[in-house]
């Protein structure tokens, strides 16, 4: 068993709602992990514009692009790893498959969502999200959670069906048969998660919620709030628009756009890492220590 996936059972079983650090590659995370975050989420979005500077409507990456950076995170920092595995797959085989290889790269808990992936467009409602059968996702969710080879590992049924303009009793039927398929939380996407969202899924199951949200719908100082309604997890901001990787962005290019203009680079210092924080985040130390317990003298 994995000793972050057995923390993050933990906190999903705790009276608390705890925050998750956006993170985006290892060295995000590794910085998350020197913070003291308890749980860290890769979201689909960010790890395709990270990893291969594409957007996440676009077919360009694969389940083996996804658990690469996976791999390369929970070996660079000791945090319970939420990811976002898009729905999985084609078919529940293919989400067999997505759960057992990101089970084996250390992920502690994996999100698989109830929309096509990549979406299509469907011309008569005149949107690309299009949602996949009840029947057809029940089938996948199962699947996944029969795919695990460690127990410890979460499986979170990701639903936008509050999103979708469904009828609520649709959507709340919805949430009630995912939950019915041994997947241990519900995952609610979307910048636009309000209280009555929240107070839906929660009547609709008895398990844990996990929400991504964004002020001024939903933020820590509704913990309360949440807590009372079975939010255990709670993550800030949406999409390519989460902070840590957004300010990312904008310092690489207004760093090397000052270079190119011909700006010096001492005038960057004030705004650069210094040589100590650099040195703690790559374990500078860490390694050289190995490096003399383990060199022949």
């Amino acid at each position: 068993m994995s000793q972050a996936r057995e923390r993050f059972r933990a906190i999903l079983s705790r009276n608390t709602c705890t925050p998750a650090a956006s993170i985006f590659d290892p060295l995000s995370a590794r910085i998350a992990d020197m913070m003291e975050w308890e749980a860290c989420k890769l979201a689909g979005s960010v790890a395709k514009a990270a990893d291969m500077a594409v957007p996440d409507s676009v077919p360009f990456t694969n389940m083996s692009d996804l658990v690469d950076v996976c791999r390369r995170i929970t070996r660079a920092a000791n945090l319970p790893l939420i990811v976002d595995a898009d729905d999985g797959g084609a078919t529940p085989v293919n989400v067999f498959r997505t759960v057992r290889e990101l089970e084996a790269a250390g992920v502690s808990c994996i999100e698989i969502e109830d929309n096509q992936v990549p979406p299509r467009l469907d011309t008569a409602a005149g949107r690309h999200a299009l949602m996949i059968p009840k029947e057809e996702q029940v089938g996948k969710l199962r699947a996944a959670v029969a795919a695990r080879t460690d127990p410890t590992t979460v499986i979170a049924a990701r639903t936008t069906v509050l999103e979708q303009k469904l009828p609520l009793e649709e959507a709340l039927e919805r949430i009630r048969a995912y939950s019915q398929t041994g997947v241990d939380a519900i995952m609610l996407p979307g910048g636009s998660v309000t209280r009555a969202d929240v107070e839906a899924a929660h009547r609709a199951t008895s398990l844990p919620i996990i929400v991504t949200t964004s002020p001024p719908n939903l933020s820590l100082k509704d913990s309360p709030f949440l807590l009372a309604h079975g939010v255990k997890v709670i993550y800030l901001g949406v999409g390519l628009g989460q902070p840590p990787f957004a300010m990312a962005v904008k310092a690489i290019y207004d760093a090397l756009k000052h270079l190119k203009d011909g700006g010096a680079a001492e005038d960057l210092k004030a705004r650069q890492a210094s040589p100590e924080l650099m040195r703690a985040v790559i374990r500078t130390d860490e390694f050289l220590k190995w490096e003399r317990d383990y060199t022949p003298h």
